[in-house]
């Protein structure tokens, strides 16, 4: 046996990070492993700004300094095992370490659509690798024409940060109606591609990619309209899957769509061993159904849980509400919980209320946002908040974080309408018009 240690955390990345912190915070003392088979962990949701703003993938990193001075040790091998009897890690090249405690934070896959040429060098899916990032960043510096698949957070942010630079063809292919439209409202979907049609960007909606051709690399690919797209570089962003093949092989419940198997308190169908993250199964915070979501956000709420869970069963996850926000050219949006379309689809009886006011007050102030919409969702059978969608400036996320919060806690439109909101000139709307109350009151009396 090379080393023991009370916890063993395999994935370094939201997740992982986040146990390790809660561990050490709960339980002084414990020593603590994390392991990953990267050189260093970026952060998740700065990987589009890598290709534009930032410049470097150096400049998208977690740095390790903050972990290790409270206690955590890093180590950088392949997991290639787990021996559940002895309780023992091995890794690739035959060494082992073992623990009191397992973590696993696997993380998530790339989907990667099944069609010939996928494997060129010049077609790239989005992974949380420093080195394969760099290997995008260096082919991106290469490129004239950029295809880029999927029209998600991921798709629209890349094409954005991707078109900085001026000489640069850029296409974003979506196979939905509308840009964004499994977390937002339409509206925001049709304004976001508004912004990035301004920056010169083709947006392609409702059509897919056919075929990618070429010799040793990808020279174009081929839509379902039959259209011909030239292309140096392509990067799929169409979602992902959980990591869920080492924890079969060990022999938990798994499920390759859904994740690991967790209960509340993220502990699996083993004894002594958690999992969090992407890697794991989620309900819905709402209606307690499975959801798909997969964010940074969520993971490090897992890791918090998982972390203090470990020795004494302290808190629960209460499930996933799920929350976004991006900023794309001059606007922002940002949503939670249940869109109009989600609702109609699953045939919830809702009802709703919007607002729409300055984001200062008076609007003459600069900086302001004159457009400020907010649409707040409600159960018609329990008044209780299930979605809200904001359309505005950079205070968006700020605002969308006051409505997770209020799904979660299964708040009522009344009670929205009435909380106490602090308010300031040059940061908020007016009192008067204050866009989440008034949302909610308008859902009531429309």
């Amino acid at each position: 046996m090379d080393k023991s240690f009370d916890v063993v955390i395999i994935g370094g990345s939201a997740a992982g990070l986040s146990t390790a912190n809660s561990v050490l915070n709960w339980y002084p003392g414990k020593k603590v492993a994390l392991i990953r088979d990267v050189p260093y962990t970026v952060v998740p949701c700065g990987i589009p700004y890598i290709y534009g703003i930032l410049g470097s993938v150096a400049q998208n990193k977690i740095p390790d300094e903050g972990f290790i001075k409270k206690g955590m040790q890093i180590i950088e091998k392949k997991v290639i095992h787990v021996d559940r009897k002895n309780k023992t890690v091995i890794f690739q090249d035959e060494s082992k370490v073992s623990y009191d405690k397992l973590v696993l934070a696997l993380g998530s896959r790339p989907n990667i659509p099944s069609m010939e040429a996928i494997t060129f060098a010049n077609v790239f899916p989005i992974k949380k690798d420093p080195v394969f990032l760099e290997d995008l960043n260096q082919a991106l510096e290469k490129s004239r024409n950029v295809v880029i698949v999927g029209g998600g957070f991921i798709g629209v942010e890349m094409a954005e940060q991707v078109r900085l630079k001026e000489d640069r063809h850029v296409t974003l292919v979506e196979s939905l109606p509308h840009c964004l439209m499994l977390s937002c409202e339409e509206e925001a979907g049709i304004l976001v591609e508004k912004e990035l049609e301004a920056m010169g960007i083709n947006v392609k909606t409702n059509t897919t990619v056919e075929a990618l051709v070429g010799k040793d690399r990808v020279e174009e690919v081929v839509l379902s309209t039959g259209e011909r797209l030239k292309a140096d570089v392509v990067i799929f962003g169409v979602g992902c899957s959980p990591n869920t093949e080492l924890a079969e092989r060990i022999g938990l419940d798994a499920d390759r769509t859904w994740g690991i198997h967790v209960d509340e308190y993220m502990r699996t169908s083993a004894e002594d061993i958690f999992a969090c993250g992407d890697c794991c199964t989620k309900i819905s915070a709402i209606y307690g159904e499975p959801v798909a979501v997969r964010l940074a956000s969520v993971a490090a709420l897992e890791g918090m849980i998982a972390g203090s869970n470990l020795y004494r069963l302290t808190r629960k996850n209460r499930g996933v509400v799920g929350s976004f926000a991006t900023k794309v050219g001059t606007i922002s949006v940002g949503s939670a919980g249940y869109t109009e379309k989600a609702c109609r689809d699953q045939r919830i009886n809702y009802y709703k209320g919007e607002m729409t006011a300055p984001d200062r007050h008076p609007g003459s102030l600069p900086g302001c946002t004159p457009q400020t919409k907010v649409k707040l969702l409600f159960d018609a059978s329990t008044d209780q908040i299930i979605g809200g969608h904001i359309i505005g400036g950079i205070q968006v996320a700020d605002m969308v974080n006051i409505l997770a919060l209020a799904i979660q806690q299964g708040i009522t439109a009344d009670a929205l309408a009435t909380v106490q909101y602090a308010t300031h000139p040059l940061l908020t709307g007016s009192p008067l018009v204050y866009q989440v109350m008034w949302a909610a009151e308008n859902a009531l009396v429309s």
